[in-house]
């Protein structure tokens, strides 16, 4: 410890006691002034001839004014003291309604999602069957969801980057392809971000390699030569894609009709994945 640490603590000293004794001198004139004011109450010819009155100014007199001081300053410690507790009492009440309106939050909360799972399950069997209907009337191969996500969970306000394959109808001409696109990243995807404002996709897999060959080889592992794309739209925002493989390049309804049947499926889809979401 040198000079200047020591000048600093005696400087630190110095004014700490400085701001005691002015806490000090105000406590005493405060007691002066409240001693001034009983003895104008008490004898209020003390302020026409000060002189005269304290001449004849006896011990009657002073406890006259020790007891009507000591008087007020317990009425006033008695009203600080009730005043305290009051506060006291109404913090207990504000931290007592926090701690409720958690609760009653948290509870909520518990009951809605308790709801949406319910109501996700409800509806798997519905949109099941509405790409089992997708798949046959257009003759494909596979008819799938690919969910947007941020990596977790569904969640408003966090950016979309991740996908994954929820659900999947298929022929007896193809695997099952779930695991292949399980959680995957979309911004590792070239092909995605070149046509995700386009909204509509439809072509072959030599197309897609031509602006993403990683893509293009993930589709070819499970059997696809063919496919199309649709933005699933929410009312809060992006929820994916329905998707449409074929394993044949040739052997496919046209065009307009492939995406005709994808826009009329992805507004049944839209609404009944919106509903189960939070």
């Amino acid at each position: 410890m040198g000079f200047d640490d020591i000048n600093k603590i005696k400087e630190n000293l110095e004014e700490k006691a400085s701001h005691g004794f002015g806490y000090f001198m105000k406590n005493v004139l405060m007691v002066v002034l409240i001693l001034i004011a009983m003895v104008i109450l008490t004898n209020p010819d003390s302020i026409k001839d000060p002189q005269e009155f304290f001449a004849n100014f006896d011990s009657s007199s002073l406890w006259t004014v020790a007891i009507l001081f000591f008087t007020i300053t317990g009425f006033y410690q008695l009203y600080k003291s009730v005043e305290r507790d009051q506060r006291k009492t109404h913090k207990k009440e504000r931290i007592s309604e926090y701690e409720e309106a958690i609760k009653h939050n948290e509870k909520e909360a518990m009951e809605h999602h308790k709801y949406l799972a319910q109501k996700r399950m409800e509806n798997n069997v519905l949109i099941d069957s509405e790409l089992k209907s997708l798949l046959i009337n257009l003759d494909a191969d596979r008819a799938a969801i690919l969910e947007m996500h941020n990596g977790t969970y569904n969640a408003s306000g966090l950016p979309f980057v991740y996908a994954d394959m929820s659900y999947e109808q298929i022929s007896t001409n193809v695997g099952y392809a779930k695991d292949e696109f399980r959680n995957f990243n979309l911004a590792k995807l070239p092909f995605v971000a070149l046509h995700y404002n386009d909204k509509t996709w439809i072509g072959s897999v030599d197309d897609i390699e031509k602006e993403d060959a990683y893509f293009a080889a993930k589709l070819r592992v499970v059997g696809v030569s063919y496919g199309a794309f649709v933005i699933l739209e929410g009312v809060n925002g992006p929820i994916g894609f329905l998707s449409l493989f074929f394993k044949s390049e040739k052997n496919h309804p046209p065009k307009a009709k492939i995406i005709a049947e994808l826009n009329h499926s992805s507004q049944i889809l839209s609404a009944l994945l919106d509903e189960s979401r939070e």
